[in-house]
């Protein structure tokens, strides 16, 4: 329960209502600003901040048909705002979440009612593990996986993302947040670029912050 005084303060400054850690996020703070609960790293927005908006703005630039999305994966679930964001797209989507860190699961479902999400189905568990032993076939997966600010290596290696093609339907979407904060990463982009292209078979690089590209891929 949101006490008074927090949620007026919240619409002048954001107020800290619960710091905690973890093994994989030394730092992980749940703010209320402007009346509305966010999941911070130390230094970036995990969950209903600026990356809700971000997603919200990318589904609307992409225009997603769908009536041919029933099957999503989530690869980096955070505190679930990108499922409900779906969820009001088509409550009857069937999601499937990838959350490595525990603790953020515990904090999403106790400050995000994660848990009351339709059609959600949370796994504990690293993103490169489940994307191994799926055997289930989704329309869109979107990887959004973070360790504060970086994106694990393993997420953008071949054997990865070719697990990613396999667990898609034929004509199915790939989208994938790839943040850019420093000299290497953005070096390293055209690599990134032409391996999506050469495992997906097609890609278009979309800019909807200037920190970063969103790779969009649908197999062929």
């Amino acid at each position: 329960m949101v006490k008074k005084k927090d949620l007026l303060l919240s619409y002048i400054w954001p107020q800290v209502i619960e710091e905690s850690s973890s093994r994989w996020n030394p730092v992980l703070e749940v703010t209320l600003s402007a009346g509305k609960y966010h999941l911070n790293s130390a230094n970036t927005n995990y969950s209903y901040g600026s990356l809700y908006l971000m997603f919200k703005r990318l589904f609307r630039h992409l225009k997603p048909d769908w009536d041919k999305i029933d099957n999503v994966l989530l690869l980096g679930f955070g505190a679930g705002s990108v499922a409900l964001l779906i969820n009001k797209y088509k409550k009857e989507c069937l999601i499937d979440g990838v959350e490595i860190d525990e603790k953020v699961i515990e904090l999403g479902r106790k400050y995000f009612q994660t848990d009351k999400l339709k059609n959600v189905t949370v796994y504990c568990d690293s993103a490169t593990r489940y994307i191994e032993n799926c055997r289930k076939k989704y329309d869109l997966v979107i990887i959004d996986v973070y360790l504060d600010l970086v994106v694990p290596g393993e997420v953008e290696t071949e054997e990865f993302l070719s697990h990613v093609r396999d667990a898609l339907n034929p004509g199915g979407m790939v989208i994938f947040n790839k943040f850019i904060n420093s000299r290497e990463s953005r070096e390293k982009l055209p690599v990134m670029e032409e391996r999506y292209r050469r495992i997906f078979g097609s890609l278009r690089v979309v800019t909807m912050m200037t920190t970063g590209k969103i790779f969009v891929a649908e197999k062929q």
